[in-house]
């Protein structure tokens, strides 16, 4: 299943609300044969990359599917998404290297065969209760995500936790779909004083590349906005305090 996005979590009984931290999707699959194998959400195998989570798989009973999120967490315990895309651009031993320095973690928000059993069919709330049963030793590479039903706490999460990407908001009592995007995403909103420091693409799909001025005193590159008009009077373009999220 995958997400929407919106501008608000909805309400009602039957939503739960997890952290959206920033990561890869990630499916860890232990076939009925023992091996194990690391999917993206497009099934691109990422095992060679991750070789931890390979190995935390292996303690999964044949015949099991977890859908999560691979993270990477930096020296302040923030998701490091730099990081995770270092790992798909090394080689086999320098992917060992990488996991013994930066070990990547698999945050499970779901179960989809449990030891053979297609679980698909049921509902949110009881896969969570076999995924909290499954998890509930503990597992190197493998954390149970939060959950909360509150959505004062999901409101809170989105405004207080740092280095959270957002939220995700899931029906519970709907089975898994694949494919479909069921799922309500809300992202959490950041503001910058940012300065235009160059123009990318043509004037039919332009975007503004914007700088950040650090403490040293130098503007260093940010990122781009995309979507913007351009009138014909291009040195009108603003040059500070353009929302950066």
């Amino acid at each position: 299943m995958l997400a929407r996005l919106e501008a608000s979590l909805p309400r009602g009984d039957h939503w739960c609300y997890e952290p959206k931290f920033d990561g890869f999707r990630g499916l860890l699959w232990r076939a009925p044969n023992g091996a194990v194998h690391l999917l993206s959400r497009n099934l691109k195998d990422l095992s060679p990359s991750f070789p931890e989570l390979v190995c935390a798989g292996d303690a999964l009973a044949p015949g099991t599917l977890v859908d999560g999120e691979i993270v990477i967490a930096d020296a302040t315990g923030r998701s490091d998404f730099g990081a995770l895309q270092g790992r798909l651009s090394v080689g086999k031993r320098d992917a060992h290297s990488g996991a013994s320095r930066e070990p990547a973690v698999l945050l499970a928000f779901d179960l989809l065969w449990d030891a053979g059993a297609d679980v698909t069919e049921m509902r949110l709330s009881d896969r969570r209760g076999r995924l909290e049963r499954l998890l509930e030793p503990e597992y190197t590479g493998l954390q149970l995500i939060t959950q909360t039903r509150a959505i004062d706490e999901a409101e809170d999460w989105l405004k207080l936790v740092p280095g959270l990407e957002g939220v995700v908001a899931k029906r519970c009592d709907r089975p898994y779909l694949a494919g479909e995007r069921q799922w309500i995403k809300v992202k959490k909103q950041r503001t910058a004083d940012c300065a235009v420091i160059g123009i990318a693409g043509d004037r039919s799909r332009p975007s503004l590349v914007l700088g950040l001025r650090h403490a040293d005193g130098l503007f260093h590159h940010l990122g781009r906005l995309r979507g913007c008009h351009l009138s014909s009077q291009w040195d009108r373009l603003p040059t500070r305090a353009l929302p950066c999220s």
